[in-house]
């Protein structure tokens, strides 16, 4: 029997709607974009077709989706929170620009990992606060540095971000990484906002370990977001959620989002239950399972291909390799996008230290990937020459 992750095909994702299949033209492979090419959980379908049979559009409490979510939270994420510091958000960004508003002022700085999930840097700046970059290096195996970080810190530092897994390094990161960071966050009471949302999507038998879990001086300046998209390819539900142990953190939150935030739609409520009750763990496992395939053919056929630094991928499935062949990002894409049609993430906007690099999806078939991977080939004596 087929596996349910093995069955797209170009034509069958060019048949459907969606931006990163319709963005660019109908002969460009696009494995730019983090959205899965998979099909959606048979139990998930069906709460979805549950809710529209009920024609459930009216206005409607989240009580439900927070409790599901508080039982999830206290299971997986070992991090008691009372039901009412939970919020239902559109995704994770939300929860980026209210632990800004909430932990800074104009002219204060935030800690930003370089590289690191571009809308960081964007909550920055539309929130006037300074970024300063810890920098993490490929040469280390994108290792989070604690003494790096420790010398960041001034009297301005109001806010620590980190994203676990990381977005687009691939590292889960060590219980040990995020005690560093903890053993910081509290020394300076300084804020920290820890974007969970990849916290399914793991290789090697690894564990996730929220930061808040690890004691309730950490947990007290810690703002924790997840969501339902990455590992659930819902993307367009906008599905989110956030939480704090301290009451007067999320209070303060709360103020800061009324009348602007309104939570999210009914058919994120509507699935909340069976993702954060456990019911379809059976279809993480399988998906990580595939991922891992082809995760494994892509660092392979990449590292054969040409003279291409593959970091290995722990969690998400973001690839990030550095093609080392002098070109910018920018360079890069032009000359994948004309000569292999393949559309894939510019590394610069992740930070500087990811220029050169590009990012790859690998959610995908291993027949769109090996194609995508055949026009990568293609073009390395292009490359060569441009050395």
């Amino acid at each position: 029997m087929t596996s349910p992750f093995d069955k797209p095909t170009i034509e069958s994702r060019l048949s459907v709607r969606g931006v990163k299949w319709h963005r660019d033209a109908s002969d460009i492979i696009p494995l730019w974009l983090a959205d899965q090419d998979y099909p959606i959980c048979p139990e998930l379908k069906q709460a979805l077709r549950e809710a529209v049979e009920e024609e459930y559009t009216v206005y409607a409490s989240d009580l439900p989706a927070r409790e599901a979510m508080k039982e999830k939270i206290k299971r997986y994420n070992s991090i008691d929170v009372p039901v009412d510091q939970i919020m239902l958000t559109q995704g994770v960004i939300p929860g980026m620009w209210l632990a800004a508003k909430h932990a800074c002022r104009p002219g204060d700085e935030m800690i930003v990992t370089d590289p690191m999930y571009f809308p960081f840097f964007t909550i920055a700046d539309v929130t006037q606060v300074r970024k300063v970059y810890w920098k993490l290096k490929l040469d280390e195996g994108y290792k989070f540095d604690i003494d790096r970080l420790n010398d960041l810190i001034t009297p301005k530092t109001k806010l620590i971000n980190v994203c676990n897994p990381h977005n687009p390094a691939g590292r889960v990161m060590t219980k040990e990484e995020l005690k560093g960071i903890a053993d910081i966050a509290v020394d300076n009471q300084i804020y920290v906002m820890v974007d969970e949302l990849w916290e399914d999507i793991l290789n090697d038998g690894r564990k996730h370990v929220s930061l808040a879990s690890l004691n309730p001086e950490i947990a007290d300046l810690t703002l924790t977001s997840w969501g339902f998209s990455k590992t659930w390819s819902v993307p367009g539900l906008q599905a989110g959620y956030l939480a704090c142990t301290n009451k007067t953190m999320f209070e303060s939150i709360q103020a800061i989002s009324q009348g602007i935030l309104r939570g999210t739609n009914n058919f994120s409520k509507a699935i909340a239950p069976v993702i954060c009750g456990g019911k379809a763990d059976y279809w993480v496992r399988d998906l990580n399972k595939y991922l891992q395939e082809v995760r494994d053919l892509v660092t392979k056929r990449l590292t054969e291909m040409g003279d291409i630094t593959v970091p290995h991928l722990e969690g998400t499935y973001l690839m990030f390799p550095k093609f080392n062949y002098g070109l910018t990002s920018v360079e890069l894409n032009k000359v994948l996008m004309k000569e292999a049609k393949v559309s894939l993430n510019q590394g610069a906007v992740f930070g500087p230290e990811g220029d050169g690099h590009m990012r790859i999806l690998t959610a995908t078939s291993k027949n769109i990937m090996n194609e995508a991977l055949d026009r990568i080939e293609s073009i390395i004596p292009t490359l060569e020459k441009m050395k």
